[in-house]
């Protein structure tokens, strides 16, 4: 009888633990707008940090981001990283327009594939697979980062970076447009 009863409760917790996951609809009225193409324009800076699965910090950061577009409404976010144990990095995002509203699709060369990126409200929303260094070679882990515009324009981004579906770690990240 208490295996039963332990089945129904760890069932029931699963089940709430799943209905509570962030959508991006549960920023319909949510302000001030996100506009990708007006925010992600012109010079940003940013810092971070890199948690461990366990929430541990490994690594701090901060970024230097410049953002331009082109006549067919093509941008470019060339990433400049530092981090704190001097390793430097540099990403470059090409975001191509969808043909889905306030959808861009997202490339850059430690991406695999495509990311897709989605806003609605003060949120956007960037879902993709990323290569990164493990020991001597490296693996892909996918991504899922949150963007959420606060009325004075600074950004406050968190990720969850997941391997087979477990957390392996996480990103905080502020972003400040200059």
């Amino acid at each position: 009888m208490k295996t039963k009863n332990l089945l129904v409760v760890l069932f029931i917790v699963l089940l709430f633990t799943g209905c509570g996951a962030m959508k991006l609809e549960d920023f319909n009225e949510t302000s001030p707008k996100f506009v990708v193409k007006d925010y992600f324009n012109g010079e940003l800076k940013a810092y971070g940090l890199v948690k461990d699965r366990s929430g541990k910090i490994i690594k701090s950061f901060k970024a230097k981001m410049i953002g331009s577009w082109d006549e067919d409404g093509v941008g470019t976010l060339d990433e400049y990283f530092v981090y704190n144990n001097g390793e430097k990095q540099r990403r470059v995002w090409t975001l191509i327009p969808s043909k889905n509203k306030n959808e861009y699709i997202g490339t850059a060369s430690d991406i695999v594939g495509q990311g897709i990126l989605k806003s609605n409200g003060n949120t956007v929303m960037i879902d993709y697979t990323m290569e990164v260094p493990y020991n001597d070679s490296t693996i892909n882990i996918d991504v899922k980062d949150w963007l959420h515009l606060q009325e004075d324009g600074v950004i406050i981004n968190h990720s969850k970076m997941k391997k087979f579906g477990f957390t392996v770690g996480e990103l905080v990240i502020t972003i400040i447009k200059q």
